[in-house]
Formats: C-alpha cells, structure tokens, sequence
C-alpha cells in the first residue's frame, strides 16, 4: 500500500492515462519520471549557472548578510552595517537564510544567491505537484516547464533579492490549503496561515497577494457549515496575524537605545515600515516610509545622478550601472533593451513634471503595461493562453454548482493571478520589475490547466479544439513576435523557430490519423510557444552584464564591461586604503548620507560605515549631537558625500566644523563639480591631514 501510494503522488491521477496497466513502473509512469527530471534540471541549469560570478550582487543586502554575521544582535535585527544603527529596509526571514548560507560558503556570490537558486527549483517541483493533483500528470509537467523557464523568475531567483524565497513559501502555504480544504482540517489550515505568516517575514505585505484566493478556495471548498468555515478562517487569521507581526513586535518593543534604527520608517518602528514604505507607498505612492522623491529600494534610481555627470574621461569615479555598488541608470537598464519615454522619470525631473504612473523601468500604468516594454519580456510570453483559457475551462466544465475539484483549482490560480495582474496594471506607486515573479506560479498553473482543458475537449470535439488551438497559437505567437520586434538581433531565430513548430504541431493535430501524430503535435506545439521565453531565459543565465541592482530579464545590457574585480572601483579602492590607514579598526570607516553609497565598502572591508540617513537618506538615524558625540569620542571621523542637503544641520555642521580633505585624484574642483562624484568629497572632522601623494 505504501508503495502504491508512493507512486501514485509521483504520477497522479491514472484517469488521465489513456490505458492503464497492471505494473507500477509502466512506460508511461517511466516517461514521466524522465520528462519531470528533465524539466528539473532545464530550470537548475537556468538558475545555477555561473551562479555568482558577477559578484556579490544587490549590494546594500550583501552587506546587510556581512554585516548580520558580524554579532547575534545584528544576525536579530537584520542590521544593515556592522556597527549596528540601521536596519535593512525588508523583514529578517530571508536574510537570515542568506546569513545561513554565507557562514558556510563565505561572503561571495554564490552563497548569497544559492538559497534564491535552490527556492526556485524546489518551486518547479510543488508547482508540478499541485497543478498535477487536480488535473494530472501532463498539466502538471507543462505547469513546471513554463516557471521553469519564466524569465522573471530565472532572473530574480539567480540573485541575492529574495523574491525566490517568498515565492517557495507562497506555494507551500497554497499546498497546505489544498489539503485543508480536501480534508476539512482545521490543523492544515493553520498550517497555510503559518506558512504565509513565514512568507510576511520574507517580504511583509507582498506575501499577502494570494490570501484571498487561499481563503476563498477554503471557503468555497470545504465540505462543512458555513459559519464553521468561517470560524474556521477567523482562527487561522488569528495566526496568520501573529506569526507575522512577531518580529516586528518583538523589535518595537525593545528599547530604542537597545536596537538599530528601522530604516526606511517615518517613526523607528517597524510596524510603521509595514504600513509606510512596505504598505501604503507600495499601493498609493506618496512620501510614506520616510523616502524622498526619486528613490527606491535596492539600487534603483535613488542614487541616479541630478544632472549629467561630468566624469574626466578615462577616470572610473564610481562603479558603472549594474554593478554592485553602482549607481543604475533610470529603471536599472540599458543598451539593448529599449528605452521607454525618455521624459519619463528623468533623473532630477522637477516632481511635477513626472508623467503619472510611468518610469523606466516598469512603464506606465494603463491596460497595456504587461503587453509592452519594459515589462513584457519579464513574464507575459504566455499571458495570452493563461488569459484565455480560464473561459475555456469554464465552459470545458460546464454548470459551476456543485463546484467540482477542477473548479476549486481555478479559484486558487486564477484567484491567485488576476488580482496580481490589476495591481501591476494599474499601480502608480513603488514596485520593481522582478516583483512579477510573483505572477509565476499562477500563470504557469494556468497554462496547464488550459492544456487539459483542450484535451478533454478534444475527446469529445476534436474539429472545435484543433480551431481553439490554432487561435490561441497564432495570437500568441504573434504577440510574441511583436514583442521581439524590438530585439531584431534575436528575433528571425526565435521567430522562425516558433512559426515552423506552430504550423507543423497544427498540421499534425489536423492529420491526427496516428497516436503518435498527435503526441507529435502536442510537443511541436509546446514547442512554439515556449521557444522565445526558453531563449529568453537561456540569454538571462548567459548574460555577461547583468544588473544586479534590479534583476532583469534577457540578454546583456550594452555596459562596456568593468575594467575591475570586486565591489569597488579603482579610485574607491584608493579611497577605501586611505581611510583603512587612517581610523581605528573598532571605529567607523565613515559616514555618508545613504545606505547605497555606504554598501560597497562595508562588503569590501568588513567595516561598519555609518548612513545617517538609512537607505534613501532621509531617515533619521543620527542627527548633529549625536555625530559630534562620536567624533569626540574617536567613534568617527570621516564623512563622504556632499549631497547632505536633506540634512541641513549635519551640512551646515560639516561645513562649520569639518575641513575638506584634499587627495590627488579624489577631491579638487574638477572632482566636485560632477553629481557623479559627489561621493569622494572628503570630510575630516577630528583635525587636518596631509594629501597623501
């Protein structure tokens, strides 16, 4: 009995085998376990390719892993830099996961980005599993190939963001549902509740986009009286409530003396973090979270320059865009991928002269904001068929009531997917392009439903599903050659790779007078579909020039590559071996305005560096009296930067207290009159040096 139930979970359903057989290894129990491991690994190799080899990655988190190893007390609080002041702008789950890996394999890119690889291809597997559950076998290997090779997700997943994990734990907490609602149990519904509790810990509000299908799929599907479902859902909420505000609480509760600063929070507070930056910001836009004008988290535009830059040529004054430690150009992307409107969000642009709901890296808001760059490469190859198929599996179904298991499914995948796509669609406010990993799963699953939904039609009205079929492939196939249209230097190989797949699957499903023929089909028609977000995958795991600020999917883009190793450029290594000389090893290397600006020597170093104004510069994390406190006490020395103007004390205080300190190549006026060069204005603030030569 174990054994049959073993082999059972691996294949599902046998009412989707066409003849049934005797033998628990038949061939096509055979076929399927080759076909699985092979989808497995496609999505390994996309993922752990060269994994790590373009450095440390995003690398305000990078140093926020260094910088958690460095004590239990910054490992708790998820403290951005050694020194203990500020906190990362995210909750602790997925960094200390990061830590976890790094304490093992070191402070590299591998081992920050491991635990995002290793999420994503455990994701291929539960994704199989649940689609499979409901449908069977061949929906469900069809579901795993497309998350496993969806651009967004191959992009953000060979990162140190940590979207990939939230991703993981969204798909467990959706299989615990499943099984709550089979079962009427109120242990796995708890269970679902705690599992997206863990993913609230990974990315705070983020991890709630599903919960109203998760809910309503138990609602709807649970064989008991309605008021006890919702009892039952009551308590779960109850959970879900304190499994996720446990280490927010925990942190508003200690003394403020006693813990870093919440960075990016109006008030230190976490519970305002969740609300402000994470929440409110992220829905309506506006100041909240305690972020000015043009910033946003993890090396996007906050630090874009205000003007052009006036850097001497062939003087590497700060890491190129894409680079760790780099300041990315508007929406993180370049060269071969098409600009969007160049009058939108230019750097510096007075705020009203910002076009509403448009940047460059995410477009602008409006129906066709996922059907078109610089979005669409990212994860709507397939939009199309997932769209359109969730009518046909209506109407494949027939009456809804009494609600079928396959109906059940749809709640979950489509309830999942739809409020994704309008939040995306239509958001004017804070959000990054590799946030549509998000919209992974669900659309995957729903591209395997759609498969069964036509095969099952085909059994009865073969002539009517080969039509459908033919529809759905020429529109989507079209959309996605209108889409690479833009990208002519890989468009007539995909193009033509797509058309001859699509007509010859067409042709044979017409024939249809062999099994064989048919089975041709299907995988020629596959095939078509999936050959330009495949090849747009392949080309994010070989790309030579990744941004690794902002993950983005596709092939390089255009940078020239960087003429050095590690996170610091050449004049900042000069910088870095100054300052190493010239403070004391338990003292801070110095201070500056942002976290961004300060990340790439404290993972180059290993030394705390002070941002006074948290990751977007406007946090308050120490003010005048308490910066001359530590100057006095030999605490700290140095500030860089001369961009203090959202602290007007600390920069009429630099000015009145502070001498410039003058090194060949880092400061002089050539140096200072470019925004590009803000960072190496040197201030020290515990007496006069002499130039080093």
């Amino acid at each position: 009995m174990a054994a049959e139930v073993k082999a059972g979970l691996l294949v599902g359903e046998q009412s989707v085998r066409t003849h049934p057989r005797s033998s628990s290894w038949s061939r096509e129990r055979t076929l399927v376990i080759v076909a699985l491991t092979l989808v497995v690994l496609l999505g390994a190799f996309l993922r752990f390719y060269d994994l790590g080899a373009y450095g440390v990655g995003n690398a305000y988190y990078a140093a926020t892993v260094q910088s958690m190893l460095t004590s239990g007390h910054n490992f708790f609080f998820v403290s951005f830099e050694p020194g203990g002041s500020v906190t990362v702008d995210k909750p602790p789950l997925g960094f200390w996961i990061q830590a976890g890996s790094a304490a093992i394999f070191g402070v590299n890119g591998f081992a920050l980005a491991l635990p995002q690889a290793l999420a994503g291809v455990l994701s291929i597997l539960v994704l199989y599993a649940l689609v499979r559950r409901f449908f069977g076998v061949w929906p469900g290997l069809i579901a795993a190939l497309v998350l496993a090779t969806m651009p967004v997700a191959v992009s953000t997943e060979r990162n140190n963001t940590i979207d990939g994990l939230l991703v993981l734990a969204l798909l467990l907490a959706a299989w615990t549902f499943v099984l709550a609602t089979e079962r009427t149990s109120l242990g796995w519904l708890l269970l679902g509740a705690f599992l997206v509790g863990v993913a609230f810990n990974i990315k705070m509000l983020q991890a709630f986009l599903p919960l109203p299908a998760f809910y309503a799929l138990y609602f709807f599907g649970a064989r008991q009286r309605w008021w006890k479902r919702i009892a039952y859902l009551a308590l779960a909420t109850v959970l879900l409530l304190a499994v996720s505000l446990s280490w927010a609480v925990a942190v508003d509760l200690t003394p403020e003396d006693s813990r870093p600063y919440v960075g990016s929070s109006t008030d230190n507070s976490v519970l305002e973090l969740i609300t402000g930056h994470n929440g409110l910001r992220r829905i309506i836009g506006g100041g909240g979270g305690g972020q000015p004008r043009n910033t946003s988290p993890a090396g996007s535009t906050a630090n874009a320059p205000s003007q052009p830059a006036q850097q001497p040529a062939g003087q590497p004054l700060s890491p190129r865009p894409g680079q760790p430690g780099a300041y990315p150009p508007p929406g993180g992307m370049g060269g071969t991928r098409p600009p969007t409107d160049p009058t939108s969000q230019q750097p510096g642009a007075p705020a009203d002269r910002q076009p509403s709901g448009r940047n460059q890296e995410v477009g602008e808001a409006g129906i066709l904001r996922l059907f078109t760059e610089p979005l669409v490469t990212e994860a709507s190859w397939l939009l199309p068929v997932a769209l359109l198929g969730i009518p046909l599996v209506l109407v494949v179904l027939g009456r809804p009531w009494p609600l079928k298991k396959e109906h059940l499914a749809l709640i979950l995948w489509a309830g999942w997917l739809l409020p994704e796509l309008l939040y995306f669609t239509f958001n004017t406010a804070l959000f990054h392009a590799y946030y549509l990993i998000m919209l992974g799963p669900p659309l995957a699953a729903l591209v395997g439903v759609t498969v069964w939904a036509l095969a099952r039609l085909w059994r009865r009205r073969p002539w009517l599903t080969w039509a459908l079929v033919a529809v759905l492939i020429v529109i989507t196939v079209v959309f996605q050659i209108i889409t690479l249209g833009l990208y002519p230097e890989y468009a007539r190989t995909i193009t033509a790779v797509a058309i001859i797949a699509g007509l010859g699957g067409l042709g044979l499903l017409a024939w249809r007078q062999r099994r064989w023929a048919v089975r041709v089909a299907v995988v020629l028609l596959v095939l078509s579909l999936l050959w330009a977000p495949l090849t747009w995958s392949v080309l994010t795991a070989l790309n030579p020039d990744p941004n690794v600020a902002l993950p983005r999917a596709g092939p390089g883009e255009g940078n020239a590559a960087r003429s050095w190793s590690g996170p610091l450029a050449p004049v900042q290594e000069q910088l870095a071996d100054f300052l190493l000389a010239h403070t004391e090893a338990d003292s801070y290397l110095f201070a500056t305005l942002r976290a961004t600006e300060a990340s790439p020597y404290i993972v180059a170093t290993g030394r705390p560096v002070l941002a006074v104004g948290g990751f977007s510069g406007s946090d308050d994390v120490a003010g005048v009296e308490e910066l001359s406190a530590m100057v006095a006490a030999g605490e700290l020395r140095y500030f860089l930067g001369n961009e203090w103007g959202q602290k007007h004390e600390i920069a009429a205080w630099l000015k009145s207290s502070c001498s410039v300190v003058a090194l060949p190549g880092l400061s002089g006026p050539q140096v200072r009159s470019g925004v590009q060069q803000r960072g190496f204005v040197l201030y020290d603030c515990g007496g006069e040096i002499a130039a080093t030569p």
